[in-house]
């Protein structure tokens, strides 16, 4: 692992970037859930079942979920609607998992980066991506995307780890995230790894930033739900 590209890894380059998650999602994999367990205490299932309440689907529905990792948030759509789902992760190995998790001919599993999406424009009705924005190459040019391949009608929602607007808490969360690696270390032999999902949670742009990249990319009308006062978000975005 390049523990010097996770050290500063807010002024990396797209290409570092990429080389970097692709190498650490490999490398978590099989392990990938208990990581999830591990960053939010178990709550990330409680948050997701909360965000997928949220979104709008029926049997006619395209769907795309983006870094779709092991396939929780297509496995859950999937018990409230047969729609057109894709299921898109740039790392071969986490769709492999995903695999395990989902066998429907209704899900079509896509290799391919946020940052370019290989859909022609306009053609779903729900685009979503769960934990997965702060580990883009390209936040901007990822939101772009999204943007063109929607329809007009289309939504977008995010879900993801975000800024504390409690002081408390952030004092709390500031304090477990410090032990996160060493946790990481003794659960999966893997501190590394752990190490970059925190610093990727530090340098992910907070609930009005992300909002105004929202609108930069094009979307009209954004709306914000904090979870746990802001310790994640979800971000619903229209055109």
């Amino acid at each position: 692992m390049n523990s010097s590209l996770i050290n500063k890894l807010k002024n990396i380059s797209e290409k570092e970037k990429q080389f970097l998650v692709q190498k650490i999602f490999s490398k978590v994999s099989k392990k990938y859930d208990l990581m999830n367990d591990v960053m939010s205490l178990g709550l990330h299932r409680t948050w997701k079942s909360y965000f997928v309440d949220l979104i709008e689907i029926n049997n006619e529905s395209n769907v795309l979920d983006i870094a779709s990792g092991s396939g929780d948030i297509i496995k859950l759509l999937m018990k409230k609607a047969a729609a057109n789902f894709f299921s898109l992760d740039a790392n071969k190995d986490m769709q492999t998992q995903a695999k395990k998790k989902i066998n429907d001919k209704n899900v079509k599993f896509v290799n391919a980066f946020a940052e370019k999406l290989p859909f022609e424009k306009k053609y779903f009705d729900v685009v979503t991506v769960s934990f997965g924005m702060r580990n883009f190459s390209n936040i901007n040019k990822s939101l772009s995307e999204v943007f063109k391949v929607l329809k007009d009608s289309g939504t977008f929602y995010c879900l993801e780890f975000s800024q504390i607007n409690n002081k408390i808490l952030n004092n709390v969360y500031q304090l477990y995230s410090k032990i996160i690696p060493t946790y990481g270390g003794i659960l999966a032999n893997d501190s590394d790894s752990y190490k970059y999902l925190i610093k990727s949670i530090e340098n992910f742009p907070n609930q009005v930033e992300l909002s105004k990249k929202m609108k930069d990319a094009g979307f009209k009308k954004i709306e914000v739900f904090d979870i746990i006062d802001g310790l994640a978000s979800i971000h619903i975005a229209r055109k």
